[in-house]
């Protein structure tokens, strides 16, 4: 699935196939089921825990983000420190997260067709 969102009021294409999860793992050392996961428990938890958790969630949504972002178009940025130097604001504008997590989650659901007779 390729889509483009926004983040810091710069538009990227982010991409995510089968291989996103083997990137991700082999970029960041971490299992990407398992930092989507934990998306899912944090944004489950109260407000002052979701805010105790802010940093934890800011660096999942960041990293799969930019692995997204290269593995659609790996011109889009240079590295991951010099992506996040070019985000203004991170929050200002919420409706990536969303968008990061649909695109990553993509590869993973499976959309049974029935045949008709």
């Amino acid at each position: 699935m390729r889509k483009i969102i926004t983040i810091g009021g710069k538009e990227y294409t982010i991409k995510s196939s089968a291989y996103t999860q083997f990137k991700y793992k082999n970029d960041t050392g971490r299992k990407f089921l398992n930092d989507l996961q934990s998306i899912v428990k944090i944004a489950g938890k109260s407000q002052e825990e979701q805010i105790d958790m802010s940093d934890d969630l800011t660096y999942i949504l960041l990293r799969i983000a930019f692995v997204m972002i290269e593995e659609a178009d790996k011109t889009q940025v240079t590295s991951f420190e010099d992506f996040l130097k070019s985000i203004d604001v991170i929050y200002d504008d919420m409706g990536w997260i969303n968008e990061v997590v649909e695109v990553a989650t993509s590869p993973l659901s499976r959309r049974i067709q029935v045949p008709q007779n």
